[in-house]
C-alpha cells in the first residue's frame, strides 16, 4: 500500500478536518503520517496519528507558536515579499527536513493545505507528488500575487473535505484547479475528554454555543457572549453551554444565571449530539459537526470565510445569521427562538445529515485520493497536477 503525509495549518480546526480522511485511509492498509509542530505531538499521540515534527527547534522564542509563524509566512509568500534572514534560515530548516523525510519514507503522496504553501513551495522544489487538502470552501492563494509568480500552484488538483451540496448552487471552479469535494469527513469517534452530564437537565432543550478554536483572534467577543448569556438566561425552559476559551475568565461574567453553563474548553462532538441548536461563528467544521447530527444553527460570523459560510446556511436553510458586532440581548433572543420554533431549519439540517451519510457510504474520499495514487504510479513521478481526467468518472469535479 502507500505512503502518504499530510501536512495542515498547526491549528486544531484545520488538523481535526482531516482526521475521518486519515482514518479512512488508514482502515484501507495505507500509512498515513502527519506533518507536525512539537506542541500538537501529544494530541496526535491522543488521535492515534503517526507524525513527523516539522520544525522543531526553529522557533527560538520569535512567535508565540507555529501558527503565528505558518500565517505570517502565508502572508509574505501570498504577497511575494523577499524573506529576511531569519524567514530564509527558517525556510531551509524546513526543507531539509522534509527532503531528508522523503529520503526516508518515500511517500508517494503528500497532502497540503493551501494555508501553508511554504510546504506546496517545497514539495514542487523537491518534485514530490502533492495535492492540496483544504478544510474550507475558500482558497487563500486564489488571485495572489503568488499564483502569477508560481502559476504551477493554479493547476495543482484540490481535495475539498465538505460536500458540493453545500457550497453555493452558482460556485465556479477557481481558475483552471480541479476541485474534489468528498463530503463532511467528520471524525465522530475523535478523542474527546469526557463530559460531565451531570448539571444538565435532560428535560430542557439544550443551547450548545462556541467560536472554535481561535476565539480569542475575534473583536468584542466577551460582549457577544454576554448578549447569549442574557438572552438565553430569560428563556428558563432552555439551558446553555457556552465554550468561551481559554483567554476569558469566568469571573468577568456577571450574574450567570442557573440555566448557563461557562466552560473553557467543550467536548463538541458529545454536546452537540443532544444540543437542539449551535450559536457559533461560522467556521466550517463547526458547521459540519453540527448538521452531521441534524442540528440547525445560528451563524454570528466574524471573520475569514465565515461570512461566506453564513451565507450558505442561509441559502440552505439551515438556520439564520446575525451580526455579532452589533447583536442586542432582544434581536439574540429572537434569533433563538426562531430556529427553535421553525421545523423547516431542523429538517433541513436532518437533510444535510443524509447528505453527509450518502458520501460516506459511498467512500468518497477514499476513492479520490487512491485515484490520485494510481495515477502518480501509472506516470512514474510525474506531478499530481497532470491531467486527472480519469478522476471524473469517481467524482463530480468542476
Amino acid at each position: 500500500m502507500s505512503k502518504i503525509i499530510i501536512s495542515m495549518l498547526p491549528e486544531l480546526g484545520h488538523t481535526n478536518a482531516t482526521l475521518k480522511l486519515a482514518k479512512s485511509l488508514m482502515a484501507r492498509g495505507h500509512e498515513v503520517y502527519y506533518l507536525c509542530c512539537p506542541e500538537y505531538n501529544e494530541y496526535m499521540q491522543k488521535q492515534g496519528m503517526r507524525y513527523i515534527t516539522l520544525g522543531d527547534g526553529v522557533m527560538d522564542n520569535v512567535f508565540p507558536g507555529m501558527v503565528a509563524l505558518m500565517e505570517e509566512l502565508l502572508e509574505i509568500r501570498i504577497h511575494c515579499r523577499p524573506l529576511d534572514q531569519q524567514f530564509a534560515g527558517i525556510v531551509e530548516v524546513f526543507r531539509r527536513q522534509i527532503e531528508a523525510l522523503a529520503q526516508d519514507l518515500q511517500p508517494d503522496l503528500f497532502m497540503i493545505d493551501p494555508y501553508t504553501p511554504e510546504i506546496a513551495l517545497i514539495a514542487q522544489q523537491l518534485s514530490l507528488p502533492y495535492v492540496f487538502l483544504n478544510n474550507v470552501l475558500f482558497s487563500p492563494l486564489e488571485d495572489t500575487p503568488l499564483i502569477h509568480t508560481a502559476p504551477y500552484l493554479s493547476r495543482v488538483p484540490e481535495v475539498i473535505l465538505c460536500p458540493q451540496e453545500f457550497d453555493f448552487p452558482e460556485q465556479v471552479g477557481r481558475g483552471g484547479r480541479k476541485l474534489y469535494f468528498v463530503g463532511a469527513e467528520v471524525d465522530l469517534q475523535r478523542h474527546e475528554d469526557p463530559f460531565d452530564w451531570t448539571g444538565i437537565d435532560p428535560e430542557k432543550p439544550l443551547i450548545y454555543c462556541s467560536f472554535g478554536s481561535q476565539v480569542e483572534k475575534y473583536l468584542n467577543t466577551q460582549r457577544f457572549f454576554e448578549t447569549i448569556i442574557e438572552a438565553v438566561g430569560s428563556l428558563r425552559h432552555y439551558q446553555l453551554v457556552l465554550a468561551t476559551g481559554a483567554n476569558y475568565a469566568h469571573d468577568g461574567f456577571k450574574n450567570v444565571p442557573a440555566n448557563v453553563l461557562l466552560l473553557k474548553h467543550a467536548p463538541q462532538l458529545q454536546i452537540l449530539q443532544r444540543s437542539s441548536m449551535l450559536i457559533t461563528h461560522g467556521g466550517v467544521n463547526s458547521i459540519k459537526e453540527a448538521l452531521c447530527y441534524g442540528v440547525p444553527l445560528v451563524v454570528f460570523p466574524c471573520q475569514w470565510d465565515q461570512p461566506m459560510n453564513a451565507a450558505r446556511v442561509a441559502c440552505h436553510r439551515l438556520g439564520v445569521t446575525g451580526d455579532v458586532s452589533s447583536v442586542t440581548v432582544e434581536q439574540a433572543r429572537s434569533l433563538i427562538q426562531k430556529v427553535a420554533e421553525t421545523d423547516l431549519y431542523r429538517e433541513r439540517a436532518n437533510h444535510f445529515r443524509e447528505i453527509f451519510m450518502q458520501y460516506e457510504e459511498r467512500q468518497v474520499s477514499v476513492t479520490v485520493v487512491e485515484a490520485f495514487l494510481r495515477l502518480l504510479s501509472a506516470t512514474h513521478a510525474r506531478s499530481a497536477s497532470a491531467d486527472t481526467t480519469s478522476l471524473r468518472k469517481t467524482v463530480v469535479s468542476r
